[in-house]
């Protein structure tokens, strides 16, 4: 962040010197401090051509209008949860509270890789103000210019109306909702395009078995167990409590690997809290162990260790049986479990990955599983929540590519669907609040006053007005709780 910070200073600076010197104006470019716009006539006939199809563009606008209300009652009721989580129970800072995260910067976010995200946002700004500024054109409204606003990276682009012509009385109330509304609509479509055509192309993915490190790295493909060339799984292939050999692929060809047949839970971690030592630690549990039993009681997955430390009460000593990778052996510890929150704790983190004899085993087949399984989520609210959410989780498959058995091209493919969809939603929808300047909070004002013009008369558009910026104040404090109140805690205020 420090080298960020500082190349955000350089170019500041640089924008101001060639501000000063007149460079900016000569090339139609004007700076507002650190933010830069970019206008341009280009493009303008290219728009003239593509909204000769009047028909065809007020038919998108206009059925694509509900899910603009529908987007906006969802984000509001989502902003509204988020206050009370805020409120009644504030979330421990964290990279996914880190004001970076609120950010929808690719490189910056923690989320949103760089490559791809750029990709994803160039796509998704381009196609919202286009549209616009076809629509304008449509409804007989001047576009004066199109442009890209930049603040080191792309973080918007817009389309220049005329806003008298846009604003005047002659022009129809309907035809500034179709104008305001059609960014969000089409990038509602791209999104759905491209999801459809990722989550089609997951079919394209032949997964592997692999073998990982702790930190989830892959050190290669597992080819064979015990000669049996592997499918699917390996569980049914592995003898238990018996030697085993599997046969492993990685850039420096294939190589034999042995391990015990015995499954189990590895512990990536020890837990600490500073002037407290937990009952693992004291009782001599070390990370890279493996958990084979609590109590005689065989622990072979995280849902296993789960569900019998559960039954478990603080201060209940019990017997853990812990399987040693490095030393070959097994070894029994006894401990008292410690009180954390109420609830009995041994002091430990669990990976999640499947350890058998200490290595860990991973089938990115579990992965396509869950990806294919997030259309069919979408029956359920929950599910559109899983979507909005879906960076925290799955970041695309850079970094995935050994796990597959495919050529670079499908991850590339299938890597610029997915952030184009992603984005292309996510901007809709955060679009959709009803919050001026964004394209929600116009579309609001506009069908709000009209609704309001048969009662009010003359005073419609004063009163949506007013009711539309206290959205807007309502909205983005709300906003900037979200990142305030977390990182507050974390200050200890």
């Amino acid at each position: 962040m420090l080298w960020l910070l500082l190349l955000f200073l350089i170019y500041w600076t640089f924008l101001e010197v060639l501000n000063k010197t007149g460079t900016l104006q000569k090339f139609g470019m004007k700076n507002y401090g650190p933010i830069l716009m970019l206008r341009t006539s280009k493009g303008l006939n290219t728009i003239e051509k593509i909204s000769k199809a009047k028909r065809f563009w007020k038919l998108i606008a206009d059925l694509g209008l509900p899910a603009v209300f529908f987007g906006m009652a969802f984000m509001v009721a989502l902003v509204i949860i988020a206050d009370y989580i805020m409120v009644i129970y504030p979330p421990e800072p964290s990279e996914l509270t880190s004001p970076q995260a609120a950010l929808l910067i690719p490189g910056v976010n923690p989320f949103i890789p760089l490559i791809w995200g750029l990709i994803g946002l160039l796509v998704t700004l381009v196609v919202h103000e286009v549209s616009h500024a076809v629509l304008c054109r449509v409804e007989g409204i001047k576009v004066k210019s199109l442009g890209i606003i930049l603040a080191l990276v792309p973080i918007g682009a817009f389309a220049e109306p005329d806003e008298t012509e846009l604003f005047d009385k002659k022009t129809r109330r309907i035809s500034r909702i179709r104008v305001f509304s059609i960014g969000v609509i089409s990038n509602f479509i791209v999104a759905f395009l491209a999801f459809i055509a990722f989550f089609n192309g997951l079919s394209l993915l032949n997964p592997t078995n692999s073998v990982v490190d702790d930190s989830g790295k892959s050190i290669g493909q597992v080819l064979e167990v015990n000669g049996v060339a592997v499918k699917d799984g390996i569980s049914d292939l592995v003898k238990p409590y018996q030697m085993n050999t599997l046969t492993l692929k990685n850039e420096s060809g294939e190589h034999l690997m042995t391990f015990l047949g015995v499954r189990g839970v590895k512990l990536s971690g020890l837990y600490k809290e500073e002037n407290r030592t937990f009952p693992a630690e004291i009782a001599g549990i070390k990370g890279g162990m493996m958990i084979t039993k609590i109590d005689d009681v065989l622990v072979s997955s995280p849902m296993d260790f789960n569900r019998e430390m559960q039954k478990k009460k603080p201060g209940q000593s019990i017997s853990v049986e812990v399987y040693d990778s490095e030393l070959k052996e097994f070894k029994i510890f006894n401990l008292t479990l410690a009180d954390k929150n109420g609830r009995a704790f041994m002091g430990v983190y669990v990976s999640q990955l499947e350890c058998i004899g200490g290595l860990n085993f991973y089938n990115s087949n579990e992965i396509l599983k869950n990806l294919k399984s997030i259309p069919a989520s979408l029956k359920d609210p929950v599910g559109w929540l899983l979507v909005i959410s879906l960076p925290f989780t799955f970041q695309g498959f850079t970094g995935m590519e050994n796990f597959f058995d495919n050529p670079p091209y499908v991850f590339w493919l299938l890597n610029s669907l997915y952030w184009i969809a992603w984005i292309n939603f996510w901007v809709g929808l955060f679009n959709c609040l009803p919050a001026i300047p964004l394209d929600g909070g116009r579309v609001f004002h506009e069908t709000f006053s009209g609704m309001l013009s048969r009662r009010f008369g003359d005073k419609a558009e004063r009163v949506s007005m007013q009711i539309a910026k206290f959205f807007a104040v309502f909205i983005f404090f709300s906003l900037a709780m979200m990142v305030l109140i977390p990182n507050l805690r974390l200050l200890g205020l």
